[in-house]
C-alpha cells in the first residue's frame, strides 16, 4: 500500500492511498470464499454451489463487501503510517479500480491541530487572600435579618426615601396602556400593577420614579412621566415617555429581628448565634475557595490560550458556535429577554458564540494534549460516577441513563469533560499562587 499525505487548512488532511492489485485479488478470494460457505443458490446444496455460479448470483454484494474492507483497512493503514490524530473521516471519494488492478481512493480526515505544547510547569497565578473577615459574617447575618424581616404599617407621616410602600401603578404610553403601545412583553412594573412593593431609594425601579413618589400620603393619588433613556434595555421603550398615576396604599417599616440565639435557631435549628456564625463561616469560605479556583483555572486558560496559535476544525468550531448561541439565547429567554430583543441582538450574540467557542475549543486541545504527555486518565469508576451522578439528577436508572448516553454518543464528550478537568485540576495544584497585584491592570 502507498499512501501519500496532503494537508489543507482547517485541519484537513486528504489522503491519497493506493492499495496493490494483489492484495485486491486476496481479499476478494477471501469475501468469495466466505460467500461460497454460505451462498443459497437454486439447485445446489448449501456451500457446495461452484465459485462461477456464486460470484455471478453475488456480483454486487462481493464487490460492495470488497469495497467496503479495502477503504476501511485502507484508511486505517495510512492513518498509523503517517501517525495522525484523526477526530473524524469526512469522506472517502474518487474510488477508482481496474478490472484484476489496484484500487485507488482519497479519504478526507480531520485532525487535532498540530502545535508545539507551551510551557505549563510552575504557572503562576494571582488568587485574593481566603481569611474570612468578620464584617463578611456580619454582612451575612444581616442578609438573613432582612429574609426573616416584619414589616409594620406606618401612620401620621408622609412617605420618605427608605420607606417600603405598596402601590397601585398604572403606565401609558401616548394614552395607551404600556401593554397595549408596546408591542414586547415588557415587565409587570413597567405597564402597571396593584400591590406593587418597592423600597423607596435612588436608581430602584426607573430612573426619577422614587423621587416622584416621595412625600405621598396613603390614599393619595400622584399622576407625574418618567422620561426613559435612548439606551433602556427594552429598544420599543427607549426614549419614550411614560404617564404614571400612582396611588399609595400603605408606607411599610422594616422590622428587622435581634441577633441573638433565638433568631439563630430561626435559621439553623438547634444552633446557637456562635454556632451560626461557625456556619456561615463555613459557606463564606467554601464560596470563597470555589470563587478563587474557579480565578485560577480561568488565569491558566488564557495563559495557554495566550502562548500558541493554531487553526480549529472548522466543522468542529461551527459546532461549539451553535451549541454556546443556544445557550446564550436560552439564557436571555429565561431573563425574560424578547425574542425581538433577542433578534435584533443576534449579530452580537453570534459574535459572542465566535468567540468563547474558539477559547473553549482550543483550550480543550491543549489541556488533552497536556494531559496525554502527563499520563492524565479518566478512570471507569470517575466516568461511573458522573453518570451516577446525571441518573440521579434526571431522576432514572444508572443502566439506562448510560444507555442513553451511548445512544446519543455522549458518553465520549462526557469523559473528555472530566479529562480537562483533571487536568486542570492537575495544572491548579501545581501552579504558584501569587497576591492579586495593588494596582491590576484594567479589565482584570
Amino acid at each position: 500500500m502507498t499512501a501519500t499525505l496532503e494537508k489543507q487548512p482547517h485541519c484537513i488532511s486528504a489522503l491519497h492511498i493506493e492499495l496493490p492489485a494483489d492484495r485486491v485479488g486476496q481479499e476478494r478470494d477471501r469475501i468469495v470464499r466466505d460467500f461460497m460457505l454460505h451462498a443459497q443458490v437454486s439447485g445446489y446444496r448449501p456451500g457446495k454451489a461452484p465459485r462461477m455460479v456464486v460470484e455471478a448470483k453475488y456480483k454486487q454484494k462481493i464487490a460492495d463487501e470488497l469495497n467496503q474492507a479495502l477503504l476501511a483497512a485502507g484508511v486505517r493503514e495510512a492513518i498509523q503510517e503517517h501517525k495522525l490524530r484523526v477526530l473524524t473521516v469526512e469522506a472517502v471519494e474518487d474510488v477508482k479500480q481496474e478490472a484484476n488492478g489496484p484500487i485507488t481512493f482519497t479519504a478526507k480526515v480531520v485532525t487535532a491541530p498540530e502545535f508545539e505544547l507551551p510551557s505549563y510547569e510552575k504557572l503562576q497565578v494571582h488568587a485574593p487572600d481566603m481569611k474570612v473577615e468578620e464584617k463578611e459574617i456580619d454582612e451575612a447575618i444581616e442578609r438573613l435579618r432582612a429574609r426573616l424581616a416584619d414589616f409594620e404599617v406606618v401612620t401620621g407621616r408622609a412617605l420618605a426615601m427608605d420607606d417600603f410602600c405598596v402601590l397601585d401603578v398604572a403606565g401609558k404610553v401616548d394614552g395607551q396602556p404600556v401593554g397595549e403601545a408596546v408591542p414586547t412583553n415588557v415587565g409587570q412594573e413597567l405597564q402597571g400593577k396593584e400591590g406593587f412593593w418597592i423600597k423607596l431609594g435612588p436608581g430602584n425601579f426607573l430612573p426619577g420614579f422614587c423621587e416622584a413618589v416621595g412625600g405621598m400620603n396613603p390614599d393619595e393619588t400622584r399622576e407625574f412621566s418618567i422620561d426613559l433613556p435612548a439606551d433602556f434595555p427594552d429598544p420599543a421603550l427607549a426614549a419614550k415617555k411614560i404617564d404614571y398615576t400612582v396611588k399609595l396604599g400603605e408606607i411599610k417599616r422594616q422590622v428587622l429581628p435581634e441577633v441573638n440565639d433565638e433568631f439563630a435557631a430561626k435559621v439553623a435549628p438547634g444552633k446557637t448565634l456562635a454556632e451560626l456564625r461557625d456556619l456561615l463561616r463555613a459557606d463564606v469560605e467554601n464560596q470563597k475557595r470555589d470563587f478563587i479556583e474557579e480565578g485560577k483555572r480561568r488565569q491558566i486558560l488564557e495563559h495557554l490560550n495566550r502562548s500558541v496559535e493554531f487553526d480549529l476544525p472548522a466543522n468542529l468550531l461551527r459546532g461549539e458556535v451553535r451549541r454556546i448561541a443556544a445557550d446564550i439565547v436560552r439564557q436571555n429567554q429565561e431573563r425574560g429577554v424578547t425574542d425581538e430583543k433577542i433578534i435584533e441582538n443576534q449579530k452580537e450574540i453570534a459574535n459572542n458564540a465566535q468567540a468563547a467557542a474558539h477559547e473553549r475549543l482550543k483550550g480543550a486541545f491543549i489541556l488533552t494534549r497536556i494531559a496525554e504527555k502527563e499520563s492524565i486518565r479518566v478512570s471507569k469508576n470517575e466516568l461511573n460516577e458522573r453518570v451516577t451522578a446525571l441518573a440521579v439528577r434526571y431522576g432514572t436508572s444508572f443502566d439506562k441513563m448510560q444507555k442513553d448516553l451511548v445512544e446519543r454518543d455522549a458518553l465520549t464528550g462526557i469523559e473528555e469533560e472530566l479529562l480537562i478537568g483533571k487536568t486542570l485540576a492537575y495544572l491548579t495544584s501545581n501552579a504558584t499562587v501569587l497576591p492579586l497585584p495593588e494596582n491590576p491592570p484594567a479589565g482584570a
